[in-house]
């Protein structure tokens, strides 16, 4: 008689990776659990499955990045993150959840990291300053690539410019004791996102700060920081970690357009504003112009008026789709910044968009048209998407590929513009420049 085996009991089932999914829809089991194994379960869904709250976990750790803090301080990087990217619903589940915040995020305009949109932009000379205008706190912000844009200070509406003289400034509170994520001698602060520096201090432990990837107006929460843990800034978890390995995930179509989506009037206001943009009804554009694509996009989504970036920019031809050279219309001008102006053209039958630059800087001079982009819907894409990726190219996040990102996208639009040896990719490589290696002051 064979000895019968000890009967071992079955190994745990291992963690189902879609469950994932779920859990992170919901603050409170996100700070029960641990983030090591969150973030592992996360990385091995695929691509199409998760919600908000998946969203704002890779957001959080994109921006604070991956080291160890405590529940509470987690839980105010999650309540950033979710008002940065406007999932307020989920932001007040993390303060429900954990009370003890040391800090919340009251409102912010704010580009989240991996997100490609023209504004915020407050790359170079940004600022952001308290006004009052009839009793009412207001934030003004001003810089290079951005319009002036005027904020409700204790709500983050956007409001309309003050009347002139209307608006006083706002004089500063000075902090009693260190500001929020400044250590004192005797204890630690809070980590803040990289890139913020003094704030300007408010009433009620609230703070204004202002980096090139925008403005937030946060609140301490003085009852949690009174018992901060004794020791170094680096001591009780607000460390100087590294930026997450993996990027920021997002519901598919909910950010960063795709080269296949349609321009639209809407989209185009949003990246040139509304008086930025020309388009010509129908009834007006001329007989000879018969691609239909190319009456379409002029009449809906339209052309920008104007363009720049760094030294170099773009004007739309005033009056539009006058003749041309080669039975050709005119679209506009470039400023090239250190060589002749670029003509640009479309060909009324094909809408493919050629150029014409006299002194041979690019393509042949004299006369002659070159190729440029394969139709107007093509050019007008790639204009946009340098408006849309210049704030992150010249100001990135830590382990955020701005460059690549606008590189790939700018691809993606019109490969065969941009191949190595094509008429006018000498042309685009000189406008990509001036944010893939030129600064925001344009040198």
């Amino acid at each position: 008689m064979t000895a019968r085996e000890p009967v071992l009991p079955a190994p745990p089932a291992a963690a189902d990776p879609l469950d994932a999914a779920a859990l992170v829809d919901d603050p409170a089991r996100v700070l029960r659990h641990d983030r090591a194994e969150l973030r592992a379960r996360l990385a091995a869904l695929p691509d199409h499955r998760g919600g908000v709250g998946r969203e704002v976990f890779t957001q959080a750790e994109a921006v604070f990045g991956t080291g160890p803090v405590t529940t509470a301080e987690f839980a105010s990087r999650l309540h950033f993150a979710a008002t940065v990217l406007g999932h307020r619903e989920y932001a007040e589940q993390v303060a429900a959840a954990e009370p003890g915040l040391p800090w919340r995020t009251v409102w912010a305009w704010w580009r989240p990291v991996g997100v490609y949109e023209a504004e915020p932009n407050l790359s170079g000379d940004g600022s952001a300053e308290v006004y009052e205008a009839d009793g009412r706190p207001l934030l003004k912000v001003t810089a290079l690539w951005c319009a002036d844009t005027w904020f409700d200070l204790a709500t983050g509406v956007r409001l309309d410019a003050p009347p002139e003289g209307a608006a006083v400034p706002y004089e500063e509170t000075e902090p009693d004791g260190p500001w929020l994520f400044e250590p004192d001698d005797e204890s630690w602060a809070p980590r803040a996102p990289d890139g913020w520096e003094e704030p300007f201090a408010l009433d009620g432990g609230r703070y204004v700060f202002q980096d090139a990837r925008g403005v937030a107006v946060v609140e301490q929460n003085e009852k949690a920081l009174a018992g901060r843990p004794s020791g170094d800034a680096d001591d009780g978890g607000a460390t100087d970690d590294d930026p997450t390995d993996g990027e920021p995930w997002f519901r598919p179509g909910t950010r960063n357009a795709r080269a296949d989506e349609p321009l639209t009037a809407a989209r185009l206001d949003r990246v040139f504003g509304p008086s930025g943009v020309l388009r010509v009804p129908a009834a007006e554009l001329p007989d000879a112009l018969t691609h239909e694509p190319t009456r379409a996009l002029l009449a809906g989504a339209g052309l920008p008026r104007r363009w720049a970036a760094g030294v170099t920019s773009f004007a739309a031809a005033a009056p539009p789709l006058g003749p041309g050279p080669e039975g050709m219309l005119r679209v506009g001008a470039f400023d090239l910044g250190y060589c002749d102006p670029g003509e640009v053209f479309v060909h009324p039958a094909t809408g493919a968009v050629g150029m014409r630059q006299p002194d041979g800087s690019h393509g042949p001079g004299g006369d002659a048209v070159f190729p440029l982009a394969r139709d107007l819907d093509a050019f007008v894409r790639l204009l946009e998407g340098v408006r849309r990726h210049m704030g992150a190219c010249w100001d990135p996040y830590p382990g955020e590929e701005g460059v690549s990102a606008f590189l790939r996208a700018m691809d993606a639009v019109d490969a065969g513009a941009l191949a190595e040896g094509a008429p006018g990719a000498g042309v685009w490589e000189h406008l990509f420049a001036s944010v893939t290696e030129l600064s925001v002051y344009g040198y």
